[in-house]
């Protein structure tokens, strides 16, 4: 909370490849979901970029693929009130509730607005293909995730892709859809019996 905020993806991703060095030696796999999907992705990328190991699985979920136009860009400059609204009609949640009480306000609504603003400013640069294999998730009533959006992420893979939608919203993966949701991971995996 005391460490300034990173306010693009390329800062969060170089955070990422400077605290973790040394320690892909073992499979792994990455989950991001919505603005964290996004994150995955451009990590993963990273990675493999320089010549290190790449997850087995990159699981994205809660956003279409990057290669595509976000739906907004500019929610990060509004007022208060307005992108609080914008953000409830387009993910649904109780994200206003839990905003809705000044301490927590004064807390969360700078890190919501820095988050907005890594999203917003991200300009995807086409290049190689991943050689990991991208699973990608949705609820089936997220409005941010079109059925095109989802399966644009088989576009940035050459490992293998496949598309899932559990029942729930964009926060599909916090109510009851999750254990459904981790199931699949770990058959993914290989985990299961």
């Amino acid at each position: 909370m005391a460490e300034p905020a990173m306010l693009s993806v390329g800062e969060i991703v170089s955070g990422l490849l400077e605290e973790l060095q040394g320690e892909m030696a073992q499979p792994y796999a990455i989950f991001g979901h919505s603005m964290s999907a996004l994150i995955a992705f451009e990590w993963a990328r990273a990675l493999e970029r320089e010549g290190m190991r790449g997850p087995e699985v990159l699981f994205v979920s809660g956003r279409e693929a990057a290669q595509l136009e976000q739906g907004h860009r500019d929610l990060h400059r509004q007022e208060d009130e307005a992108m609080l609204r914008a953000l409830e009609a387009k993910y649904g949640g109780d994200a206003n509730e839990v905003l809705a009480d000044d301490e927590m306000r004064e807390v969360f609504l700078p890190i919501v607005r820095s988050d907005l603003t890594v999203v917003e400013t991200y300009k995807f640069v086409p290049g190689e293909k991943l050689k990991s294999k991208v699973r990608a998730f949705a609820g089936v009533d997220d409005q941010s995730v079109s059925d095109e959006g989802l399966m644009a992420w088989g576009e940035v893979t050459g490992g293998g892709f496949s598309a899932k939608r559990f029942a729930g919203d964009h926060f599909y993966h916090l109510g009851a859809a999750q254990g459904e949701l981790l199931v699949t991971i770990a058959g993914e995996l290989g985990l299961t019996r």
